[in-house]
């Protein structure tokens, strides 16, 4: 027994009315499922780069303490000692006196040791950053 089949395939030009109405309608149920918050603030006009007298010299110095028997520090990844660092950073001052110091300790360390870096760069006059691990990028 033979089925006859009247579908027919039809040729000629697309409607493109109905592809329309699909995206406006998807663009529509986006814009109306967006939520746009607005976060209300204060308008603030900082002066620009060249203007401004403070701020602190792109030249990058790392004071490293490591953890131990006996602490170690390293000044910009040289073995020091606090006489050594003070002399260093003394000289830095009078380069660079807008110059930060970033102190890098060991989790480990004693709280004196970090006291006693902080000091001496202060002591100095100079800015002085403390970072954690999360703060320092590998360099």
């Amino acid at each position: 027994m033979k089925v006859r089949t009247s579908a027919q395939v039809l040729r000629g030009p697309l409607d493109v009315a109905p592809l329309v109405d699909v995206i406006l309608l998807l663009l529509i149920f986006f814009l109306l499922t967006s939520s746009f918050v607005f976060q209300p603030g204060i308008v603030v006009d900082p002066p620009s780069p060249g203007l401004s007298k403070g701020g602190v010299s792109d030249t990058r110095y790392v004071i490293t303490a490591t953890a131990g028997l006996k602490p170690q520090i390293f000044f910009n990844d040289r073995v020091t000692d606090l006489a050594k660092l003070r002399g260093e950073l003394a000289r830095i001052a009078r380069a660079e006196p807008r110059a930060a110091v970033v102190i890098r300790a060991d989790r480990d360390l004693r709280h004196g040791v970090v006291t006693q870096l902080l000091d001496v760069v202060v002591q100095n006059g100079l800015s002085a950053v403390l970072a954690s691990k999360s703060d320092v990028l590998a360099q």
